[in-house]
């Protein structure tokens, strides 16, 4: 596929369609063809095929090539003062998955805490890492660096945050993104629950830094021994 698409991207230009035929789309990482430069107009099923109609929307660097993925990765995301940073993560995504957030979100929607219906980008040994936040374990590196604190609402993606107040945005970049977000102690519900959350936290922590900080982590500790509760 990487070779085909390849081809492709060098062969058409922007604007141009193309319709490809594959088999089934359990090996298909969807991802693939955004990192190639095209976009996904439609997917049907043709008979015995899946038909993937793709539009190039942009010209990428010739001979592009295939791009690596291990266990361990990095994730493009913002930071203090809307810096952008890249956290490390174990995967727990299909190769390519960061590139089609946009896609999944438009197909699937949202759940009521704001997080991705039916993301079926998730395989099943990432939903095992995240269970248990085993998938986070890297970000540590970023706490090293300074990018990151302990306690602090998450470092999140230009995709997600659009989806946003602005002027939340706009108060939240204030701050350090931290490893343990305030909503694995309030455990909010929806989307504008998961908002009031960070902005409670937010509030408490510019007037008293480290006594909320020491606050939320013995929560945590205790939400996570006591209660036993695990993300989702």
């Amino acid at each position: 596929m990487d070779k085909i698409l390849n081809k492709l991207q060098q062969k058409l230009r922007v604007g141009d369609s193309q319709e490809i035929l594959v088999d089934s789309l359990s090996n298909i990482y969807l991802g693939m063809f955004y990192y190639y430069g095209f976009e996904i107009i439609s997917i049907k099923r043709v008979n015995m095929h899946i038909s993937i109609l793709l539009r190039k929307t942009k010209d990428v660097e010739k001979n592009l090539k295939p791009k690596k993925y291990g266990l361990l990765i990095t994730l493009p995301r913002r930071g203090k003062n809307g810096k952008r940073i890249f956290v490390y993560k174990f995967r727990t995504m299909q190769p390519y998955s960061e590139y089609i957030q946009d896609f999944v979100v438009s197909m699937n929607g949202l759940n009521k805490d704001g997080t991705i219906h039916n993301d079926f980008r998730i395989t099943k040994w990432g939903r095992f890492l995240r269970k248990y936040w085993l998938d986070e374990l890297p970000m540590l590196i970023n706490f090293f660096k300074g990018e990151l604190k302990l306690i602090g609402v998450r470092p999140l993606s230009d995709s997600m945050l659009s989806k946003y107040p602005k002027d939340f945005v706009k108060f939240r970049n204030q701050f350090k993104p931290g490893l343990i977000p305030p909503y694995y102690i309030d455990r909010p519900k929806t989307f504008n629950e998961l908002i009031e959350s960070e902005k409670r936290y937010l509030l408490k922590y510019k007037k008293s830094s480290f006594e909320i900080d020491i606050s939320y982590f013995f929560k945590f500790l205790g939400v996570v021994f006591l209660k036993g509760v695990r993300s989702s």
